[in-house]
């Protein structure tokens, strides 16, 4: 079967964290919403429909997606903001013929057997896949996020979800010295290449923890389950990673970190508390940042998103840092704070609850970035991971540039 993951154009609703990335590349557990769908059908060939400003880097980021060809065959249209499970995928496989696809009366999907190119183009004008004669409408059991802080609150139940497709539990390939304190070992793994170190604990007990490729999990760091470390991560000492948490690959992490979502390849390796949050790439956090992920009056966080505010409904939420943001040391957030991209938060006082990408700035007093400089710095920090910043990647970011000077709400 062929599966076609599509972006509805709904993305705003992620704050930053869409600016530079598709939806389905969100970390939710594991893996990105993208991963999950392929971990699960890896017989499935899967393309997917972006935002045209995409295209180029989702290709260099995900070179292996199936070209969008409109060959008659059983093809899914599914929406991106979809957290794929067995059980969808089974209702969907069950099905008979075709049928736009629905869950709580929303479509989040399709399933066609001609006619695909109609569907294609109208996915690519409206968001919505359809067809002038499809009028079969069947409701699925789907989760559909819309929101980062759903990304976080699901996580750790999709950590869980997700460890039989990325490992064997149980299986050390890598070093875990006798001194090192496993809890409940046969729901840890620990893959090739990776070393946990004298006085270590991780504890299994409320949920598997995924140790993956080259990760150096340094002496007195504690884990709690469900927890995921990606590739070549380092835990330095003292950390203490609550369950909940995933950190994406070739992130260094320390101090205090309680059900949090890092993307990649971004920092928080100092003294801090960063709680109920997801991070973007190329982050760095400097020592002594904190975050408030409960308001102390204890009523729901109201987040300003997307250019509104929005309601969570959630009593702990803590912070959105979009990608190639920066802190400086003693930096204090509020609750329900998203930071856009590039940004350079300086520590005097509790920064704006929402700032726009590019800001750069102490306290309340915020300039925009400029852009040449930005871009210097994010080629430097990238080289020192062995990466180069892209043509595409650099043409997307100046376009968000652009748009936010202009005044766009980012």
């Amino acid at each position: 079967m062929r599966a076609i993951v599509y972006e509805d154009g709904r993305h705003r609703t992620f704050g930053p964290l869409t600016l530079l990335r598709a939806e389905f590349e969100l970390r939710c557990g594991a893996v990105s919403l993208l991963d999950k769908l392929r971990l699960r059908r890896p017989g499935w060939t899967v393309g997917a429909i972006t935002r045209p400003e995409l295209e180029g880097v989702v290709g260099e980021r995900v070179p292996d997606l199936a070209p969008i060809a409109s060959g008659e065959e059983s093809t899914v249209f599914l929406c991106a903001r979809v957290i794929v499970d067995d059980r969808l995928l089974e209702s969907i496989e069950s099905l008979d013929g075709e049928a736009i696809l629905t869950s709580g009366g929303s479509v989040i999907g399709a399933r066609v057997e001609r006619g695909v190119g109609e569907v294609v183009a109208r996915v690519r004008e409206v968001g919505e896949p359809g067809r002038s004669d499809l009028d079969r409408s069947i409701e699925l059991p789907a989760r559909v996020v819309e929101y980062p802080w759903e990304l976080v609150r699901l996580t750790g139940e999709e950590i869980e979800r997700d460890a039989p497709y990325v490992t064997r539990l149980g299986q050390i390939e890598g070093t875990a010295e006798e001194c090192a304190h496993l809890v409940r070992p046969s729901r840890i793994s620990v893959g090739p290449g990776s070393a946990v170190a004298c006085g270590a604990v991780l504890d299994a007990t409320s949920g598997p923890i995924v140790v993956g490729a080259d990760v150096n999990v340094m002496s007195n760091a504690v884990v709690y389950g469900p927890a995921y470390i990606g590739d070549g991560c380092l835990v330095k000492v003292g950390a203490k990673v609550y369950g909940g948490t995933s950190i994406g690959p070739v992130c260094k992490v320390g101090g205090e970190i309680e059900g949090c979502v890092f993307q990649g390849w971004s920092n928080k390796q100092h003294e801090g508390f960063l709680g109920h949050s997801y991070v973007g790439s190329w982050v760095n956090l400097g020592a002594a940042t904190d975050n408030s992920d409960l308001k102390n009056n204890y009523e729901p966080v109201r987040v300003r998103i997307g250019g509104r505010p929005v309601d969570t409904g959630e009593a702990f939420v803590g912070s959105v840092i979009g990608d190639h943001t920066k802190t400086a040391i003693g930096t204090k957030l509020n609750t329900g704070t998203v930071i856009g991209i590039f940004c350079n938060v300086l520590s005097y006082g509790f920064p704006p609850n929402a700032l726009r990408s590019f800001s750069w700035g102490t306290g309340r007093a915020f300039g925009l970035h400029d852009i040449e400089k930005a871009l210097t710095t994010a080629r430097r920090v990238m080289a020192r991971r062995g990466i180069d910043l892209s043509k595409a990647e650099e043409s997307l970011i100046r376009g968000v540039y652009d748009a936010t000077r202009g005044g766009a709400k980012k």
